[in-house]
């Protein structure tokens, strides 16, 4: 790791990182029997220090097909939004570059070792390759408070899937601890759906 592991960072979710149970399980790990399945955690299982909500201008679909979850996740790609497309709802999380790197990682089924993070993040509308895993590419965003804000994003997404319920119903408690009222999660939820 460079000398700047400590650097604050804001990883900005919009899966079911959206949810703080979730989220918690790349920092302070988690077993088989959660609900999100096995994780090792952090080096560094520091509370994130912040969080807040916004809207990530790139496209977020539902795709693929998870055995954890058994249907389609949500993917990200480095392409702009389509006229009129509205714009995801992200969750930006204030964690170091550290336990950035160890998220990367994790959603990567890697060793931290096999991640890569440049000493200096692309400019913003920029992104750069981590690794060779599907969520290959980390996305800058605008600095929010002077900080760097990244998402993480895939070069080669995956065809439009559906969602399970239980993956949906992370989505929508994430959403709710954000404060999105019932009719705001249902809508935007309703959105991702019909491009599945």
């Amino acid at each position: 790791m460079s000398s700047n592991s400590d650097q604050e960072v804001w990883y900005v979710a919009y899966g079911s990182n959206l949810l703080t149970a979730r989220m918690l399980a790349y920092l302070e790990g988690c077993t088989e029997n959660s609900l999100w399945g096995p994780h090792r955690g952090a080096k560094d299982p520091t509370f994130p220090r912040d969080d807040r909500k916004i809207e990530i201008p790139y496209p977020v679909h539902f795709g693929g097909y998870s055995k954890r979850w058994l249907g389609g996740v949500a993917w990200c790609s480095h392409n702009p939004l389509s006229d009129g497309e509205p714009s995801p709802v992200g969750r930006a999380w204030r964690i170091t570059r550290d336990q950035l790197a160890d998220v990367v990682a994790q959603e990567n089924r890697k060793d931290t070792e096999e991640i890569f993070l440049p000493d200096a993040f692309p400019k913003s509308g920029d992104a750069t390759q981590t690794n060779n895993g599907p969520i290959d590419l980390l996305i800058s965003l605008d600095p929010i408070d002077g900080i760097p804000a990244l998402t993480l994003g895939s070069s080669e997404p995956p065809s439009p899937g559906p969602p399970s319920s239980s993956y949906r119903a992370v989505l929508a408690a994430g959403m709710s601890e954000m404060g999105l009222t019932s009719a705001e999660i249902a809508g935007y939820l309703s959105v991702l759906e019909a491009k599945a």
